[in-house]
């Protein structure tokens, strides 16, 4: 037999073995992933009981089981020695990765059970105001609606209990999650989140500064109209959201009843081609210690909402977002559980802003809402207006948690009030009121997706508008189910938005609608009511 026939042969043998390998490999991460979803529904499930008060439960055990599957260390090398030809492949290579650092972190027996028992503390406390003890919804209430000025700062004081309570326990989080990231990571705990999350902080921090910057004078103006209106001679902190409230007079109770909002979204949603009622989704209300959730049980089959009991446009503009991580859940159609579990998370949180602005649009308002043409304009205005102040909200509280984790021995409370002073322009009195926030002990690093959500919502509002018009029926349904709704981890998200709207994520929708030409002459022209005639609505979310 000729030489070169011999080095053929041993060539094709090398291959045939490295794609043996390579099968044998894919078989097995096929199983790990089938115990990863079982683990994980197991997971939702479990988490669900627990926020809606059952005490008895925990998941430490199951954070264990799922770091088990993703560590076991013969396997876990074989992965990270693999290199698949494949993206696809590649791409559940590289997940698989990451969910076994981030289990290694957020398994850790110690930080686990610390997690566990500051969400429980969270949801017991009930905070004192006066001569009542308030739920987390009633408290924020009181400072959203309560026209007693005086009774609206203690209630906004108040927040400080769950600091005092909790704040220690969630420095000590912090600490544990820095010492675990360099373990496992073997970088910075915000950077390695920062890329699970599929997001960097060069383009983060760019993002912020633009976003701040072009709409600081529309912001500035507000400041001084929510001065001049409530007769203040300074706005403070629990000014702020009760501005938009006091405006409203009855509108939101009378017209956006809680009873009615799930029945009006899904009668909305089938509009566009989704049906509720066949997608394996249902809601609860109940006092929890966030806005609303939306677990995601079994991705494409099942998942289940929990809102708390806001009132009026708050809980309708929730319930809206959760129903956007709903469709999202149920309509999701990747070939893996991990890239169906493995979306970048300001993606998944715009999809639920594709929902929630919904209830902000002429041609939905009125029809399923029952708005007058009046009170849409009315609620269209607010929600510019309430959307300058959440965007810094969001991002002073985005940046005092990469700062917290830069150096947790510092002063947190001076922290957090210097970036929320200086991004809100209001003065925070030395009030502890950080640890108010649950994302800083149960979700870390997760609010700056809030931001990146309301980017992703509004340029995909843009280019279904450009594509249908404004009037949506089950052609723009069709499209975002199958543009968005149906996608997961597979593509980055750069690469979605350029599929779905022909450019990459960009602020710039979000900052058009941030911005308005006439506000400086219409400002003092949009009457105040107290009758219901005419609002600007607040935003609301988890």
């Amino acid at each position: 037999m000729p030489a070169g026939t011999f080095v053929l042969i041993a060539i094709l043998s090398v291959s045939l073995t490295a794609l043996s390998q390579d099968d044998a490999l894919l078989r097995q991460l096929d199983a790990r992933e089938e115990q990863l979803e079982k683990l994980w529904a197991e997971y939702w499930t479990t988490d669900r009981e627990i926020t809606l008060g059952n005490d008895k439960l925990s998941t430490v055990p199951l954070r264990q089981r799922i770091r088990d599957v993703l560590t076991e260390p013969e396997f876990l090398a074989k992965m990270r020695s693999a290199e698949f030809q494949d993206a696809t492949l590649e791409r559940r290579r590289q997940f698989f990765l990451q969910e076994a650092i981030e289990a290694q972190i957020a398994a850790d027996t110690e930080l686990a059970q610390l997690v566990e028992e500051i969400e429980r503390d969270e949801s017991a406390l009930r905070y004192q105001v006066g001569e009542r003890k308030l739920t987390r919804a009633e408290l924020n209430n009181i400072i959203g609606h309560e026209p007693d000025r005086a009774l609206r700062r203690t209630a906004w004081e108040a927040r400080a209990q769950i600091t005092a309570l909790t704040g220690e326990r969630v420095r000590k989080a912090m600490k544990l999650r820095n010492a675990l990231a360099q373990r496992h990571a073997g970088r910075a705990f915000t950077d390695f989140m920062l890329e699970r999350k599929q997001t960097d902080r060069k383009g983060l921090m760019a993002w912020f500064e633009e976003i701040r910057r072009e709409t600081d004078a529309d912001y500035q103006r507000l400041l001084e109209r929510i001065r001049r209106e409530l007769k203040v001679e300074k706005v403070e902190p629990w000014d702020l959201e009760f501005y938009f409230s006091t405006i409203t007079g009855e509108f939101e109770q009378k017209l956006l009843p809680a009873e009615e909002a799930w029945p009006r979204i899904q009668k909305l949603s089938r509009a566009l081609g989704f049906d509720f009622e066949t997608l394996g989704t249902d809601v609860v209300i109940a006092d929890i210690t966030f806005g609303g959730g939306t677990y995601p049980i079994y991705y494409g089959k099942q998942a289940r909402i929990v809102v708390n009991k806001y009132k009026g446009v708050r809980f309708t503009d929730t319930l809206l977002h959760e129903a956007g991580h709903g469709l999202h859940f149920t309509l999701m159609r990747e070939p893996s559980f991990l890239l169906r579990a493995n979306y970048a998370e300001a993606y998944g949180e715009g999809l639920g802003q594709v929902m929630a602005l919904l209830l902000y649009r002429d041609e939905i308002a009125g029809p399923y809402f029952g708005l007058s043409a009046e009170q849409v304009r009315a609620i269209q205005e607010r929600y510019r207006l309430k959307s300058i102040v959440d965007m810094r909200e969001t991002m002073a509280a985005s940046l005092f948690e990469f700062a917290a984790y830069a150096s947790p021995n510092q002063d947190l409370v001076a922290l957090y009030n210097r970036i929320y002073s200086e991004y809100l322009g209001v003065d925070m009195h030395g009030t502890a009121t950080w640890a108010f926030d649950p994302f800083y002990s149960t979700g870390p690093i997760y609010l700056q997706s809030y931001v990146l959500a309301e980017m992703v919502g509004r340029q995909i509002h843009h280019a279904v508008d450009q594509r249908f018009g404004r009037k949506w029926g089950l052609e723009a349904g069709r499209f975002l189910h199958e543009k968005f709704f149906m996608r997961g981890g597979r593509l980055p998200l750069d690469e979605i938005m350029k599929e779905g709207t022909g450019e990459p994520l960009t602020a710039r929708y979000l900052i058009e609608a941030m911005k308005d030409p006439g506000a400086a002459s219409r400002a003092s022209s949009i009457p105040h009511t107290t009758d219901g005639s005419g609002a600007r609505l607040s935003p609301g979310g988890r």
